[in-house]
C-alpha cells in the first residue's frame, strides 16, 4: 500500500463529511430531528441530530474511492483470508440497514423493542455476508471451531460494540473522538498483519470522525443522533472481527474490547445501574462516566479530554500487549484489570451493586439497612 492511496482515501472520507454535515442538519430542521433541553441532557439549545448521514456518506465516498483504486488504477491491496470470502455487496446492505434503523430513529424516537429488532437484523445481514469469528485460537486447548454458535455469537459481538457506541454518545464530541481513537488502534493491529484494506477502512473512520468533530465539539452545532453511533459501532466491530478476532488466539481476541474499554466499562455499569434501578435498560439517565466527571466539577471539555485520555492510554497499552510473548500478555493484562477495578471503585461507577458499602462508608455503628424499590 503507497502512501498515496492512504492520504487519497483519508482526503475523500474527510472533506465529504465535512461538506455534507451542512447539509445533514438542514435535514434534521426538515424532519423535525431536534434533541432539545431537558433534565436528560446537557445542551441548553435546541441541535439537531441527523449528523450521521455526513458520516454515512464520508464512509461510503471512501470505500468508493477506494473501489475505484483497484478496479481501475491498480491498487494493490492484500485482505488475507480475513476478506476473503466476504460478500460486500451484502456487507453494504447491512450497513445501510443499520445507518436507517438509527435515522429513523433520529426522526420518529423508536421504542426500545423493534430498535433492537433492526439491530439485530442488520448485523445478521452483515455477519451473513461473511464477517463472522468462525474459530478461536487458544494456546491452551488449540484451535476451536465455533459451529453453530458462530453466528449468534458473532452477531452478539457486533451488536455490542453498536450499543456501546450508542450509549456513550452523551458529551460533545465524545462518540466522534473515542471511535477515532478506537480506530487508530485497529489501525495498527490491522497494519501489522499486512490487512491494508482495513489499513484504509480505519483511516476511512478517522477521517469522518475528525471532520465531524470541527461541528460536534463543545459546543456542538449538531450531534451525530443514533444514524451516527450506530453506523460507527458496526464498523468498528466489523474491522475488529475481521482485521483482529479471526486471525489471533484468546488473548489478542480480547484486544478490541480493551482498547474500547472506556465504552464497554460505561455501559456495564449502565445496564447493572438500570437492572438494579428496574428500569428499562435502553433508558437514558445521568449515571454515565461523563455525567459523573461533571459533577466532580469539570467543565464539557475538561470531561471529554479526560475520557479520551483515558481510552488513548488504554488503546497504547492494548497494542503494547499485543506485540509481546504470551506471559507478557497476561501479565500487562492482569494489572490493567487491577487498575480499572480501582478507577472503577473511585468513581462510584458499580455504585448500585455496591450501595449497602458507599451508604455506610466512613460511618461506624449498625449498618443502614439497604431499601429495596
Amino acid at each position: 500500500m503507497a502512501w498515496y492511496q492512504a492520504a487519497i482515501v483519508f482526503a475523500v472520507a474527510f472533506l465529504v463529511t465535512y461538506v455534507t454535515v451542512p447539509f445533514s442538519k438542514w435535514l434534521a430542521h426538515k424532519l423535525g430531528a431536534i434533541d432539545y433541553p431537558s433534565n436528560r441532557r446537557v445542551n441548553k439549545e435546541p441541535v439537531p441530530r441527523c449528523g450521521g448521514v455526513s458520516l454515512y456518506l464520508g464512509m461510503v465516498a471512501a470505500c468508493f474511492a477506494i473501489f475505484l483504486g483497484v478496479r481501475f488504477f491498480d491498487w494493490s491491496l492484500p485482505v488475507l483470508f480475513a476478506l476473503g470470502n466476504v460478500n460486500y455487496i451484502l456487507l453494504f446492505v447491512g450497513v445501510t440497514l443499520m445507518f436507517a434503523t438509527g435515522l429513523v430513529d433520529d426522526i420518529t424516537q423508536l421504542a426500545a423493542l423493534p430498535k433492537f429488532i433492526a439491530q439485530i437484523v442488520a448485523c445478521s445481514v452483515v455477519v451473513w455476508a461473511g464477517v463472522s469469528i468462525g474459530e478461536v485460537n487458544s494456546f491452551a486447548v488449540g484451535t476451536v471451531h465455533l459451529g453453530w454458535l458462530n453466528y449468534p455469537l458473532s452477531v452478539f459481538y457486533l451488536l455490542v460494540f453498536v450499543n456501546i457506541t450508542n450509549l456513550i454518545d452523551g458529551l460533545d464530541g465524545l462518540a466522534a473522538g473515542l471511535v477515532a481513537i478506537i480506530a487508530a488502534a485497529l489501525m495498527y493491529l490491522t497494519w501489522m498483519r499486512g490487512n491494508y484494506l482495513l489499513v484504509l477502512a480505519c483511516l476511512a473512520l478517522i477521517a469522518v470522525c475528525l471532520a465531524f468533530l470541527r461541528y460536534n465539539f463543545f459546543p456542538a452545532s449538531v450531534f451525530m443522533g443514533d444514524s451516527g453511533a450506530l453506523v460507527l459501532g458496526l464498523l468498528v466491530g466489523i474491522i475488529s472481527i475481521t482485521g483482529v478476532v479471526r486471525t489471533q488466539g484468546l488473548m489478542v481476541m480480547i484486544a478490541p474490547l480493551v482498547i474500547a474499554g472506556v465504552p464497554v466499562l460505561d455501559t456495564t455499569s449502565a445496564i447493572i445501574r438500570r437492572l438494579r434501578g428496574h428500569q428499562p435498560i435502553g433508558q437514558a439517565d445521568l449515571g454515565h462516566m461523563h455525567h459523573r466527571l461533571m459533577r466532580a466539577g469539570l467543565s464539557q471539555r475538561r470531561a471529554v479530554a479526560a475520557l479520551w485520555l483515558c481510552s488513548a492510554v488504554l488503546s497504547v497499552v492494548t497494542c503494547l500487549m499485543v506485540g509481546v510473548i504470551s506471559w507478557k500478555r497476561w501479565t500487562i493484562f492482569a494489572v490493567l484489570l487491577v487498575v480499572v477495578a480501582i478507577v472503577s471503585w473511585k468513581f462510584g461507577l458499580f455504585k448500585p451493586v455496591l450501595k449497602h458499602h458507599y451508604e455506610n462508608r466512613g460511618k461506624i455503628g449498625p449498618r443502614k439497612p439497604h431499601k429495596r424499590k
